[in-house]
């Protein structure tokens, strides 16, 4: 357990999206997740050849692996909103082109649903805009799970994902813990775990995992994170999460508040140390933006 475990945070491209890398080194992590731009802009350069082949070998060197990419908060595939679902479908491929530039390997969008459809008319919306997206040699998309609304339901998203994974870019799920607890899944008890697990069924699809503590009540459907350990969930709780999903085996991302880096070097100190048990890597020394 101890050795094929795969931590990291979600850092930083600021001064460039190598910086990223050198930040994760920093902290002594072996995956990563970043923004490829402002995830509030719709604005996006790109990222040049030269800079995408350093990423490649500066992330190949350090063993990080594998790299993510979050999606933009302002993309909307169920938008009723023909100007926002355009600009959408824009950024989308964009994001997906450079992601697969950069080569990672996972792409983690949130998809929010159109309160005036049933699940499934936006399952098939939401297939009818994934359907233009071309096949990529590297990235794959993957649904998240949210506190609230159409994809904070376990059952929902996997109905979602089963109705859209005929489209080659579409590759799995990444499950978030604090918004699984927001949305009522009790995974501090075997009882929870038991009702998430029987509603997802199959554990394959689940590539991912972001790990947050819930600085809400379970069932609250109110998106905060908390520090790990700090908030609802707790250490025993994570315990008991991976102890009967056996999800350890798949790269974990800490998507915790983060008032400085510091923060995050005592996050993962929590994970390594508290939760898994193993002596954290203190990295190549304290990383200064």
């Amino acid at each position: 357990m101890k050795k094929d475990l795969r931590i990291g945070v979600h850092n930083s491209i600021e001064g460039g999206v190598c910086n990223a890398v050198f930040e994760a080194e920093s902290l002594g992590t072996n995956t990563m997740q970043l923004f490829l731009h402002s995830p509030r802009t719709w604005q996006f350069k790109g990222i040049s050849q030269d800079d995408a082949r350093r990423f490649k070998v500066e992330v190949d060197e350090r063993d990080i692996k594998p790299v993510i990419v979050h999606s933009s908060y302002l993309i909307h595939p169920l938008s009723e909103n023909s100007d926002l679902l355009g600009k959408s479908k824009k950024l989308l491929s964009e994001e997906l082109k450079y992601s697969d530039l950069i080569t990672a390997e996972y792409y983690v969008i949130h998809i929010r649903g159109n309160k005036k459809h049933d699940l499934e008319v936006n399952t098939k919306n939401l297939f009818n805009f994934f359907r233009f997206l071309p096949e990529y040699k590297h990235v794959k998309l993957l649904l998240e799970n949210s506190a609230s609304g159409l994809t904070s339901n376990i059952s929902n998203l996997v109905y979602i994902f089963n109705g859209v994974k005929e489209i080659s870019v579409v590759g799995g799920i990444c499950i978030d813990t604090a918004h699984l607890y927001q949305a009522g899944y009790d995974i501090t008890k075997k009882e929870g775990i038991r009702k998430f697990l029987s509603e997802l069924g199959d554990k394959n699809l689940v590539k991912l995992i972001h790990l947050n503590d819930s600085k809400t009540e379970v069932g609250s459907y109110i998106d905060k994170h908390e520090h790990i350990g700090v908030g609802r969930i707790g250490i025993d709780g994570f315990k008991t999460f991976f102890t009967y999903t056996n999800f350890h085996r798949l790269p974990i991302i800490l998507e915790t508040p983060r008032p400085s880096v510091e923060y995050d070097i005592k996050n993962l100190r929590a994970v390594k140390e508290d939760i898994f048990g193993v002596r954290i890597s203190r990295g190549k020394g304290k990383y200064k933006r």
